[in-house]
């Protein structure tokens, strides 16, 4: 790794690196269905319990992306991100040996927290971007690409190592990510000084905790959610390599979203691509319903996933846009997590003897208020003209 300090810029091949790097963060949430599902047919635990290992690690998010917002503009990133690789590579290495499930929960809320280091870097660095709407997209098509393989991967390790071959998997990842150390940028752009000045200044920083109030939201709603997809699928009678193979073709659809965002950018505005989330987030909740075919399930699994980050791609760019000094985009990771982390929880207690019918019905709500206070926020933003 070099010793000489990289500056910010805005390159396709800089933001390609950042973008590598930020999935490891959010890889074992996004994972946690088959995380989910693998402690409770390997370890034993209930589903309640495995919910709740699935709160602290989103838990751990929280806290390390709100302690982020005090050092990330004043701490080298490369250096928390040595940090960052390290720990988690070893937390992941210990988690994969514990089978109680104290000791694991309190191994996953450590791991969430060194994840959420990496995570709040990663999202400050695409934040930092000129077009952070397309920087979003990108980071989002790498991300799909990497999950993909690892959700395609997932049913034969397990088969072969259980569900500590997830946690040996996400070490070996974090490793890897060391390599970025050598190219990575050690500090972000410069920022204003100031803000938008006067009144203006006092509305967007109201606006950005509504943005902040909605990311959590919505995030309860697609964790809370996506948490226990896999445990629908194996309620409908879906054969394990069908979950695994839907799960992993729907990060297919999650690379489509991404490059939508990256293609258009804020070509098109942001409202259009919300409404169209929106009305596709609705339509998977009503096809994942009661007993559901594998083609369901293959719907709308993909449909799920590409509307996600498609929403999320413009979300983060609606308060990149707004944070003039760049302290509050870091926050964003932290209220995401949040949403991570009640979400399974709350999820666990709307499940009813395998009945996951109050579960969606919780997600609608959610993710339609959620994405209204998005589209009132892009509303007076255009009043402010920022």
């Amino acid at each position: 790794m070099s010793k000489v300090a990289r500056t910010f810029d805005h390159k396709l091949s800089t933001t390609f690196l950042i973008s590598v790097v930020y999935p490891l963060g959010p890889a074992a949430i996004i994972l946690m269905p088959m995380l989910v599902g693998g402690v409770i047919d390997d370890f034993g635990f209930s589903e309640q319990q495995a919910g709740y290992i699935a709160a602290a690690e989103g838990m751990g998010l929280v806290v390390a992306s709100l302690i982020a917002a005090l050092w990330i503009r004043k701490i080298s990133w490369t250096t928390m991100l040595l940090v960052g690789f390290l720990t988690t590579a070893l937390l992941n290495v210990v988690s994969a040996n514990l089978y109680e499930f104290q000791p694991l929960l309190i191994a996953r809320f450590l791991a969430g927290m060194t994840g959420g280091t990496i995570f709040a870097v990663t999202v400050a660095a695409l934040g930092d971007n000129k077009q952070p709407d397309q920087a979003f997209g990108i980071a989002q098509v790498v991300q799909g690409a990497m999950m993909f393989l690892a959700f395609a991967s997932a049913p034969y390790i397990m088969a072969n190592w259980t569900v500590s071959g997830l946690y040996y998997m996400l070490a070996a990842a974090s490793v890897l990510m060391l390599l970025s150390l050598w190219r990575y940028p050690s500090a972000g752009a410069q920022r204003e000084e100031g803000n938008t000045g006067g009144d203006d200044g006092n509305s967007n920083t109201a606006l950005i905790w509504i943005g902040l109030v909605a990311s959590f939201l919505f995030f309860a709603n697609i964790f809370g959610f996506w948490t226990y997809i896999e445990r629908m699928g194996q309620a409908s009678g879906l054969a394990p390599e069908t979950i695994g193979w839907a799960l992993g073709l729907s990060q297919f659809a999650a690379i489509m979203g991404a490059g939508v965002a990256a293609f258009a950018g804020d070509r098109y505005g942001r409202t259009l691509p919300l409404l169209v989330s929106l009305v596709g987030l609705m339509a998977t909740l009503w096809l994942l319903r009661g007993q559901f075919s594998s083609l369901n399930f293959y719907l709308g699994a993909g449909l799920f996933q590409g509307m996600f980050v498609l929403a999320n791609s413009y979300q983060l760019g609606v308060i990149a846009k707004m944070d003039v000094k760049g302290h509050f985009l870091v926050l964003v990771t932290g209220f995401q997590g949040l949403g991570a982390a009640i979400g399974p929880g709350v999820a666990a207690s709307l499940i009813d003897n395998g009945n996951y019918g109050q579960l969606n019905q919780m997600a609608a709500l959610s993710c339609v208020v959620s994405i209204l206070m998005f589209l009132f926020i892009i509303y007076r933003t255009r009043q402010l003209r920022l």
